[in-house]
């Protein structure tokens, strides 16, 4: 029973060891982000320059419970969108008859967002002060809060647009902490399930059920505490 006894306290200090040392943090983060739109079942309807730029910020924490690894989460208001001008794509032939119009779709979505990460952060002694390179990845899920969906004109009278109230996403990004509070960041998020039913009717060129999702880039900086 002692040698029992003896090794769960043994196991149990082993474990909570690093817990002792863990890091714990608390940050503000503001930024920018371009997103865009894609259709990967319709290669025919082409969303390549269609980017949006946006706003984005929030509240933000750090725990490194090992190390320089550990989980790096957040709660950010997050805007995404699309700013479509009919061109070279399926709608082409109906826009030659409009040629000269304004025919652009602009569609936002604000959503709150709560992004959990895997983060290591590379910690050199008698640098990590000063400055200290960090890469991250993992999902983030954005809730649908408000949506602005605009039209140049008449050309998509006809058009149904419906975003789903949650987004899924795939984040990796890369970064480096500078004199232990300043944390600068790059990162693209990936989405992973459909974002928007898009169905559209324009001079009797029909596009129904596109499977759109999100594709962002974002540029953060956050002052830990």
């Amino acid at each position: 029973m002692k040698r029992i006894l003896g090794i769960m306290m043994v196991a149990v200090a082993v474990l909570t060891a690093p817990m002792a040392q863990a890091e714990l943090r608390l940050g503000v983060k503001a930024g920018a982000n371009i997103s865009n739109f894609t259709t990967p079942d319709d290669k025919q309807f082409d969303f390549s320059n269609a980017s949006l730029a946006n706003f984005t910020g929030g509240l933000t924490v750090e725990w490194l419970f090992f190390g320089g690894l550990g989980v790096d989460a957040g709660v950010m208001y997050t805007a995404k969108g699309t700013e479509y001008k009919v061109g070279d794509d399926v709608l082409s032939d109906a826009y030659e008859s409009l040629m000269g119009t304004n025919s652009v779709m602009k569609a936002t979505v604000h959503y709150i967002e709560v992004p959990i990460n895997l983060k290591y952060k590379l910690k050199i002694k008698g640098i990590e002060d000063f400055i200290a390179p960090f890469v991250y990845a993992g999902p983030s899920f954005a809730f649908k809060v408000g949506e602005d969906v605009t039209f140049g004109d008449d050309l998509f009278e006809e058009t149904e647009v419906n975003f789903n109230n949650v987004d899924v996403a795939l984040n990796v990004g890369f970064g480096v902490e500078v004199i232990k509070h300043l944390n600068v960041a790059a990162q693209y998020g990936w989405g992973l399930g459909k974002v928007m039913d898009l169905d559209l009717d324009v001079l009797g060129q029909k596009v129904e059920g596109l499977d759109m999702r999100t594709g962002v880039w974002t540029v953060t900086v956050a002052w830990m505490f």
